[in-house]
């Protein structure tokens, strides 16, 4: 109310601190900063590490998101199907050894899957000795392998050699070696191929020696979160330094489809994909990868999205991690990014309306019907705003993961305590007949069982 004993000066004045209180914009200065620190925190609490406010309100306007293939829509944890001997100058056993010393330098997974498929075979802890190891992108390896006659009984009428000249690698590197495929080895690694396993060659000593198959089973809820990011509008993409074959069976599976693979990149041009992408669709790109290779396109992407179980170069890289190794995690990050910057609107809608009302009031607009605010009133009705933004904020603290996804996560989980019963009902029925398994039936039976319970996130 006002006060008759002041005069025009001394209202004045008391009108004009009103207003310097009331516009102070300490509501709109919190709108922004205590939704994201909220924000990132709930983030954390859901097994998403998102660093820093930018890639939270950047993230709520990705149209497009590509997936690197090895280790992200994949498990990362390739093993050899087979190893397919060529050569008649050099025995299987031999050319284990020899492969398994080759990869042992590399730190690429097929290569660590090559390595530890010899040390299982030959029962071993160490290889042979590696020299002049020389590793290509995107291509495969070369070197020389000596020390590898101990492993073996050459009484037996094993040969080996003092030394190998080696190269394990795919099609480019092969040609680039001067060796051409006959038919039948080609339709051999076509027919692999189309299975979604890779076949890599070994030459040694100049010959084609092998052709090694790998498998990379895909991670359990690839596919559901692919459909879940479509159903949101997102297009979703396929990146890979694999051949287009298998690039094609692994990306059926997590149904996305052909004319969206980029198949065949080297690492150096992953970049110039996502910035392709970026320039053609005018709209945020993220990059979900976990491997070396992978960082570069990570820092083009808008929103960098790294696995957690990845690189320490792939998650220093990246925006944001995905602790838990769950991809249902990338649509939750997007979410949650959705949810608040929608909360950060609302923020900035009651400190403006706070404003848009207050300051008129201060000024004296209802002066004529006995009513304006004090200074004391002022910083009140201050203070309240500033409280009610925070309050807005800390709502955040109730997020939930959209229906979808946890609908999603259900059905995923069912389906997968379905299966395991049914291997393990399989296995039973095949121990109470005294069923003499084949090495197929094992390898199968037991991968099944294996793939069912690598993932803690739906273990059954």
């Amino acid at each position: 109310m006002v006060d008759e004993h002041y005069s025009n000066e001394e209202w004045a004045l008391l009108a004009a601190i009103s207003v310097l209180v009331i516009a102070c914009p300490c509501s709109l200065g919190l709108a922004t900063p205590t939704a994201v620190m909220v924000g990132t925190g709930v983030g954390a609490q859901n097994g998403i590490l998102i660093k820093g406010g930018d890639p939270l309100e950047t993230a709520h306007k990705i149209g497009v998101c590509v997936f690197d293939k090895t280790g992200t829509v994949t498990l990362g944890k390739p093993i050899v199907n087979r190893m397919i001997q060529i050569s008649k100058d050099v025995t299987q056993l031999v050319a284990i050894a020899i492969a398994g010393s080759a990869e042992s330098a590399s730190e690429h997974p097929l290569g660590k899957a090559i390595t530890n498929h010899a040390k299982q075979i030959l029962d071993v802890e160490v290889l042979g000795t590696v020299e002049d190891f020389i590793a290509i992108p995107g291509k495969g390896i070369k070197c020389t392998i000596t020390n590898l006659a101990h492993f073996f009984d050459l009484s037996s009428g094993i040969h080996v050699a003092e030394k190998y000249r080696v190269a394990i690698g795919n099609r480019t590197l092969i040609s680039e070696e001067g060796i051409s495929l006959d038919s039948q080895t080609e339709t051999m690694m076509r027919d692999c191929e189309e299975r979604g396993h890779t076949a890599v060659i070994m030459i040694v000593d100049g010959k084609l020696c092998s052709i090694i198959t790998i498998s990379d089973p895909i991670k359990k809820d690839a596919a559901s979160a692919v459909d879940l990011l479509k159903s949101w509008g997102i297009k979703v993409f396929l990146l890979t330094g694999d051949n287009i074959r298998t690039a094609a069976a692994i990306a059926k599976e997590a149904n996305i489809p052909r004319e969206r693979i980029f198949a065949g990149v080297l690492p150096k041009q992953k970049v110039s994909k996502i910035r392709a992408l970026q320039e053609k669709y005018k709209t945020k790109v993220a990059m979900v990868g976990d491997g070396v290779n992978d960082s570069p396109a990570l820092v083009q992407a808008d929103v960098g999205i790294a696995i957690g179980t990845g690189t320490d170069v792939a998650i220093e890289a990246a925006d944001i991690v995905l602790i838990k190794d769950s991809l249902f995690d990338v649509p939750v990050a997007i979410h949650l990014s959705r949810v608040t910057v929608r909360r950060i609107r609302i923020n900035f809608v009651w400190a403006l309306m706070y404003n848009i009302l207050g300051i008129p009031i201060a000024a004296g607009v209802l002066k004529p019907w006995g009513f304006t605010f004090k200074p004391f009133v002022a910083a009140a009705a201050m203070m309240c705003s500033s409280l009610c933004v925070v309050i807005s904020s800390l709502c955040l603290k109730l997020y939930k993961k959209p229906a979808d996804v946890q609908s999603a996560e259900r059905k995923l989980r069912d389906k997968l305590v379905s299966l395991k019963r049914v291997a393990e009902r399989s296995l039973d029925k095949l121990k109470r007949n005294n069923y003499k398994k084949s090495s197929d039936d094992i390898e199968g039976r037991e991968f099944i069982l294996r793939s069912l319970s690598s993932d803690s996130e739906y273990e059954v």
